[in-house]
């Protein structure tokens, strides 16, 4: 059985209904759900609230979101003519919210090639100057309070913990931008040679670090971790792509201090949900630590 993702045609009057009423002139045609088969077994699936639908302009995504992820494309996204799908609505039942979306037709990231690296620096960055140091800090203090509890997690781990403590101070001010929340390669689409970045139930305004140490964090060449190959080239060519496009510009070597300490939160994250059997994360987090370590006593 082939482990990935599938679309599942369904005829749904209910989902038929709510895509009518978000885009009422517009008529659909078949309809698919998307689904996972994650393991061996015909019962390992997910059936997930996100549904594509045909139409003669071109299929629609039809999903089921948060009022986060809402916010985050009626206030951020949809201003500018940024890589994202296009949003085309809403519908809110007293229940549940959905939201119309176009439907991004290509292959994600995670078979790296140069190319992909710059593409994807781009459609990141253009976001980044978008909304450098923007005000808004609701997601950020939700962001705070949950990195303020991995601390207490990981503080009396040697190395890791004290390495931790720096990335937990620096995050109160490093400059803040529009943040996906969750910039891995499952979320990038390449179409055509762009890149596009799509869910945003994580996102909002966020340290920048965040997103740049996500999308190499987990990426490796010979995919330890999650199925993503990157090589250190093309890491340094995505981060320093993003730097050479960035509006307002920091200091470089903070820039990419800022992004190491991002990636033992990402390390860190793994080892605190107990999701590091092979002691990957807690190896590396501990070689990272050591590095940034180093790197202050030197400053």
């Amino acid at each position: 059985m082939e482990i990935g993702m599938y679309e599942k045609e369904v005829e749904d009057k209910e989902i038929r209904e709510i895509a009518e009423r978000i885009l009422p002139d517009t008529s659909f045609g078949k309809i698919y759900r998307i689904c996972e088969q994650y393991g061996e077994e015909e019962a390992d699936c997910r059936e997930y609230d996100v549904y594509k639908l045909v139409t003669p302009e071109g299929d629609r995504m039809l999903k089921k979101a948060d009022k986060r992820e809402v916010s985050n494309y009626e206030k951020y996204l949809k201003q500018k003519d940024f890589c994202v799908p296009e949003f085309y609505g809403r519908w809110d039942d007293g229940a549940d919210i959905w939201i119309m979306l176009e439907s991004i037709e290509g292959n994600d990231l995670r078979d790296m090639t140069d190319e992909l690296a710059k593409a994807a620096a781009k459609s990141i960055v253009q976001i980044q100057n978008a909304f450098w140091n923007h005000p808004d800090r609701e997601r950020f203090e939700v962001y705070l309070e949950r990195i303020s509890r991995r601390l207490a997690c990981i503080k009396d781990e040697p190395e890791i913990g004290e390495a931790y403590g720096l990335f937990f101070e620096r995050q109160k001010t490093c400059h803040r931008t529009l943040s996906n929340g969750d910039f891995l390669e499952f979320n990038v689409i390449d179409k055509n040679g762009q890149v596009f970045i799509i869910d945003w139930g994580f996102g909002g305004i966020m340290p920048y670090s965040l997103d740049l140490a996500r999308f190499i964090a987990h990426a490796t060449e010979d995919r330890a971790t999650f199925p993503f190959y990157m090589n250190d080239e093309q890491k340094r060519l995505f981060l320093n792509t993003v730097y050479e496009n960035l509006v307002e510009k920091l200091d470089y070597e903070q820039y990419l201090y800022d992004i190491k300490l991002a990636v033992l939160n990402e390390y860190v994250e793994f080892i605190e949900a107990d999701e590091d059997d092979d002691r990957w994360y807690y190896n590396h987090a501990r070689e990272l630590a050591r590095e940034i370590l180093a790197e202050k006593e030197g400053r």
